[in-house]
This record gives structure tokens, C-alpha cells and sequence, in this order.
């Protein structure tokens, strides 16, 4: 199994509790939050028009974007708002008090369960008929 790489991006002390930094880190700007001493990284653009996210506010542990008040939940990077609106979240690792953030994102080997779903070769599904409307008006 091939190693996940974490990138050292700053000091746990740098980063104080109810602060954010923008930082940038491979060709990636990442806004990295302390948030009741928990470190979160997510992509600093604002997938609703491109703002900083990084210089929004948190209530309740979700980001709240500065321009448009989008939100976004800061650990999954899922928008309420929108459902098929989201941002890419980062994973953090703290070790010998400094804050590391893994930018790959695993291969499916790696992921949860490491072995892909698989259906059983004898599964048989009925569809069933869609009956044409009635109504000549509802025709396409």
C-alpha cells in the first residue's frame, strides 16, 4: 500500500484558537481554520463566485462565506444551501506540535473497506413498462 503524503504547512501556535490563515500549498490556496482548537483545512475559494473563504466566519462549525453568506460545513465542506454545491475539504494531521494537511486524495485501494462492491453476477431486475399517456395534449 503506497504511503499517504502529508505536507507540513505551519506550527500549531501560529494558527490561535477562532483564527483562519490562508495559506498556499502545492498550486492549492487553502483556508486553514482553528476552530475551538480543532485545525480544518478546506479550499479557499467559495465555489458560489470564487470569494476568500478563508476570511469568513464559523457559527455552530459551519463557514459562512464573507460576500455572499454561502455556507459550508467545516468538516465535510457540504453546503446546505445547495446540495449539489460543495468545496473540497483537506485532512489534518497535528504531530510534534505542527499542523499537516494531505492534499492527495486516497486511491480507491486505500479508501474505507479497501475492497470494491461488487454485485452478484445472477442479479435479474424487472423494469417495468411505462404505459403512454392517454391524453394526446401530453404527448411528447
Amino acid at each position: 500500500m503506497a504511503k499517504v503524503k502529508y505536507t507540513k504547512v505551519m506550527k500549531c501556535a501560529d494558527l490561535e484558537i477562532g483564527k483562519s490563515a490562508i495559506i498556499e500549498v502545492g498550486d492549492k490556496e487553502i483556508a486553514l481554520f482553528n476552530y475551538k482548537g480543532n485545525f480544518y483545512a478546506i479550499d479557499n475559494t467559495c465555489p458560489h463566485r470564487g470569494s476568500p473563504l478563508g476570511e469568513g466566519r464559523i457559527e455552530e462549525g459551519i463557514l459562512i462565506c464573507p460576500n455572499h453568506e454561502w455556507r459550508f460545513e467545516l468538516k465535510s465542506g457540504w453546503c446546505p444551501q445547495n446540495p449539489e454545491l460543495s468545496t473540497e475539504v483537506y485532512p489534518i494531521k497535528v504531530r510534534d506540535e505542527k499542523i499537516y494537511v494531505r492534499l492527495e486524495k486516497p486511491k480507491i485501494e486505500e479508501a474505507a473497506g479497501s475492497t470494491p462492491n461488487t454485485l452478484p453476477t445472477d442479479l435479474k431486475v424487472n423494469i417495468p413498462t411505462v404505459l403512454k399517456p392517454r391524453n394526446p395534449d401530453e404527448e411528447l
